[in-house]
């Protein structure tokens, strides 16, 4: 009995241990860059407009599922949405700094954006 609440407690320690390095430092690093790219994004609006903004269509064209797309989640497929991208001949038009523009710090959890643009490109042209 002695060694399975030593066994028990050394766990809930050791999960305590690995809660508090992520909360104080993992976080706290991930929120300071998140507002560093704040600050960065909302400078660099205020100077050069994107692109693909300026050439988004007055009429919404009906959506593709961009979640098709490997590497595309519900997070990025939202975000692409909200800046005018709804068909994959949309996104294939992207070039990858237009769509580093558009995702910002989500872009890093993706591994190869013109593999995902490629992709797009090859679904617009099956459509």
């Amino acid at each position: 009995m002695n060694t399975l609440f030593t066994f028990i407690l050394g766990l809930l320690v050791g999960w305590l241990i690995e809660w508090l390095i992520d909360y104080f430092y993992w976080r706290r690093r991930y929120a300071e860059k998140e507002v560093a790219y704040a600050r960065q994004t909302t400078s660099e609006s205020r100077a050069a407009p994107v692109s693909t903004v300026e050439s988004r269509p007055a009429v919404k064209p009906a959506p593709d599922d961009l979640k098709i797309v490997k590497g595309i989640g519900p997070v990025i497929e939202r975000k692409l949405n909200e800046a005018g991208i709804y068909t994959f001949e949309q996104l294939g038009n992207l070039t990858v700094a237009d769509l580093r523009k558009i995702l910002g710090n989500v872009i890093e959890r993706l591994s190869d954006e013109e593999d995902l643009l490629q992709q797009a490109r090859d679904l617009a042209r099956k459509k």
